[in-house]
């Protein structure tokens, strides 16, 4: 198995705050959230062996999340 993560990160510039599951819905977390907060439409996954910090993946100017 793996964990299955979606990035949740401030528009603004583009720094990650956190990680959402990626079975839970991404459009209920942003409306939920403080204007300004949005979540990746990628899925990126990671051994669950492993504690996923906000270093290990990054988002692109177009708001684009990929692993580091």
């Amino acid at each position: 198995m793996a964990q299955e993560l979606k990035v949740v990160y401030k528009d603004s510039d583009k720094s990650i705050i956190g990680f959402l599951g990626a079975d839970l819905d991404a459009e209920d977390h942003e409306a939920i959230s403080a204007e300004g907060v949005k979540v990746s439409s990628e899925i990126l996954s990671f051994d669950d062996n492993i504690i996923v910090m906000p270093d290990m993946a990054q988002v692109s100017a177009e708001g684009v999340a990929s692993k580091t």
